[in-house]
């Protein structure tokens, strides 16, 4: 037989898994060695950033926290029946109250100094946090004392003029009002609002308590100087490493 009537002979390739490795591919040995080469990089950035950041955190000023809590009194005028439940001092609305312009102003003339305070209902509406940040430790301190120490008093002297005031006004509605049964519910309102008046001006009536008092603080909250340095140093680290991968990825380039 010819050999042109030969059958064809199969052609047979090596299997894949015998066949040797793309040279586009990474060597890890190679990157090893070249994160070794570059490791000054890596070393000196990482010293350098971690330098700045330290110097940087050293300059920063100290800021102090000062913290207390103050709470609505719930019965604050000894009201035995069920009036006492529609007069319990809501948190919320407390705080509201006591922060406004004129009570606001009340609190720094009995402080003697301009009172600002972050205040907040925490603890489920059971109490008003009251913090004060800054760099004088003392200042701070002296800023939620001030309003955890007058809060009752001034609350109650901006109390008693609404109170006056809305006495003075249903007086002269039952004056004005020709109906008895007008007048006789005016005048037991009167009564009431008569009552928690005089109980305003009484010098152990509180309408505020303090929960928590406040505590000059001795250590600053900020700032974080070793978590600053640390995070230069790790900065550092990982911009080295990245100069030594784009250099080594160039060098690849270079060399096919």
């Amino acid at each position: 037989m010819s050999d042109k009537h030969k059958p064809a002979q199969p052609q047979h390739g090596a299997p894949s898994y015998f066949q040797q490795p793309s040279d586009d591919g990474i060597d890890l040995r190679d990157l090893f060695v070249a994160l070794w080469q570059g490791k000054y990089w890596i070393v000196g950035l990482s010293i350098l950033f971690m330098l700045v950041a330290a110097v940087y955190a050293m300059t920063q000023p100290n800021v102090y926290r000062a913290q207390a809590t103050i709470s609505a009194v719930v019965d604050p005028y000894s009201l035995s029946d069920k009036e006492s439940e529609r007069l319990v001092f809501v948190n919320r609305e407390l705080e509201v109250d006591l922060f406004s312009q004129a009570v606001t102003e009340r609190l720094s003339a009995l402080a003697g100094q301009p009172v600002s305070v972050k205040h907040e209902v925490a603890r489920g509406d059971e109490a008003i946090s009251l913090s004060a940040e800054g760099t004088d430790p003392e200042q701070v301190y002296q800023q939620v004392n001030s309003v955890a120490q007058f809060a009752n008093q001034a609350y109650k002297a901006h109390l008693s003029e609404k109170l006056k005031h809305s006495v003075d006004v249903l007086k002269l509605e039952v004056r004005n009002t020709s109906s008895a049964t007008i007048s006789a519910s005016l005048n037991d309102y009167i009564a009431q609002q008569t009552y928690k008046l005089a109980m305003l001006k009484h010098p152990s009536t509180e309408l505020i308590q303090v929960v928590t008092s406040a505590i000059e603080p001795t250590s600053p909250i900020k700032p974080k100087r070793k978590l600053i340095t640390a995070l230069g140093f790790f900065l550092g680290g990982m911009l080295g490493v990245a100069i030594v991968l784009v250099r080594f990825a160039f060098k690849r380039e270079d060399t096919e």
